[in-house]
């Protein structure tokens, strides 16, 4: 049985909109709203400065972005953006099914994206074992 549905989002957007901490939390409030999930808190919001003299620099550092994440009743959502490239990496997982199209649409709405690589790894969320393990009583080891 698979423990729900988990998506990975690769694209490009504006990067107007990517490098904005306020745009990206309202995109990742009203995706949850339009997915049926529950926020269990605010959403948590990172703005990383850009460092020019870091621009292009192996291994790669950090070229300044928005970082946010949502934890929900269901797991959690999350993105991470590169306004210079315009580029984000976005994962979304819930153990209720919800629909990777509606993802998509969201994200060409509010943040402009195009160029998306929608990759569905639910097949990993599969657990191998036959025999379900017995459950461990409270306080015992």
């Amino acid at each position: 049985m698979a423990h729900g549905r988990h998506i990975k989002v690769l694209g490009r957007g504006s990067a107007s909109l990517l490098g904005n901490a306020s745009t990206i939390e309202d995109m990742l409030r009203t995706l949850i709203d339009v997915l049926g999930m529950r926020i269990l808190d605010r959403p948590h919001m990172y703005e990383v400065e850009t460092e020019i003299a870091k621009l292009g620099a192996e291994p790669f550092e950090d070229e300044g972005g928005v970082t946010g994440v949502c934890v929900l009743s269901t797991s959690h959502c999350s993105i991470h953006t590169w306004p210079l490239r315009p580029f984000f990496v976005m994962d979304v997982y819930s153990c209720r099914d919800f629909d990777a199209l509606s993802v998509r649409t969201h994200l060409e709405r509010h943040l402009r994206a195009y160029d998306l690589q929608i990759t569905d790894v639910s097949a990993s969320l599969v657990y191998k074992f036959d025999a379900v393990p017995p459950r461990v009583e409270a306080g015992l080891s």
